[in-house]
């Protein structure tokens, strides 16, 4: 087993010497399956072996794609891009074993096996390592590769963005916001950094950010709710040409919320911005879906 591990290491370039018990209890997995793996209805395989294949290359193929096959993540069924061993021995995809623990009542249990385990999670850096490696060679193709390529541009993304906010980009700190909200480009969602990012992005004037930074402090997304604060960030905001700030402040007049009187006459204002067209768009196709309905309630009905 353990020339199995390192014939695979040398073939994608990758050294395993740091965590060999680890790709060791991740290889020979297959030889001892629970019931419950075999019940599992198991992927096509990762590579295509042709006819033209040597017989010596078509067993180091083979080889490397039972290797494969033991990364898959028994959750996601895709090759984990955040691998974690767990105390079953298996590896799994972070995100995909913490919701399972989380979602579990009682003791926790493994998802492969079903019997109770410690919810220690180990990273399995060199499995991620292999993943890569074996993936950018080409060895392991199709579609499970191509989704763990997505991951993989989504996180260059997540990290030039997170450069340039760092920097004082200010769409890109409302780019950043934006992901946290709604759990994009592989980042989970987290309402709180969300709202933060929107705030730095407020505060450099950027009109988008200073839009939905408003909407979260008048819909208390992430944090306290705080009519006055918001009032006066959607309204800059519609001001710069945000969409969401003028989204924002018609449907208060609309609907006289947030501290605001129902006005007719300036719901139809800042509605009509939405419906126009306004410089910066960044509002749901719902909202404007909305803004369009209440605009035409308005006309309907006069002042």
């Amino acid at each position: 087993m353990q020339a199995r591990a390192l014939s695979v290491a040398a073939v994608c370039s990758v050294s395993f010497a740091s965590s060999k018990v680890a790709l060791e209890k991740s290889v020979c997995t297959k030889n001892r399956r629970t019931m419950a793996d075999d019940e599992r209805k198991r992927p096509a395989d990762a590579i295509d072996l042709t006819e033209d294949t040597s017989p010596r290359e078509k067993k180091m193929r083979e080889s490397i794609n039972d290797v494969a096959k033991e990364f898959i993540c028994p959750i996601t069924q895709e090759l984990p891009f955040d691998p974690v061993m767990a105390k079953d021995g298996k590896i799994y995809e972070r995100e995909a074993i913490l919701e399972w623990f989380r979602k579990k009542d009682g003791d926790a249990t493994s998802p492969s096996t079903g019997k109770v385990i410690d919810t220690e999670l180990v990273p399995a850096v060199q499995v991620r390592s292999a993943i890569e490696s074996l993936i950018k060679s080409g060895t392991i193709e199709g579609e499970i590769a191509e989704a763990w390529r997505k991951k993989l541009a989504a996180e260059t993304r997540v990290k030039d963005t997170r450069t340039k906010a760092e920097g004082g980009d200010g769409n890109a700190m409302y780019l950043l916001g934006v992901w946290y909200r709604f759990g994009e480009n592989g980042l989970a969602v987290d309402k709180a950094q969300a709202r933060a990012w929107y705030e730095r992005s407020a505060a450099t004037r950027n009109p988008k950010g200073m839009g939905t930074y408003g909407e979260s402090l008048l819909c208390g997304v992430g944090g306290r709710r705080d009519d006055v604060l918001g009032l006066v960030m959607v309204t800059q905001a519609a001001g710069l040409g945000s969409e969401v700030g003028a989204y924002q402040i018609g449907q208060s007049f609309f609907e006289g919320s947030c501290g605001l009187p129902k006005d007719p006459s300036q719901a139809r204002f800042w509605l009509k911005k939405v419906v126009d067209g306004c410089a910066h768009k960044h509002l749901s196709p719902n909202g404007r879906a909305n803004a369009a309905k209440w605009l035409r309630e308005l006309d309907g009905a006069g002042d």
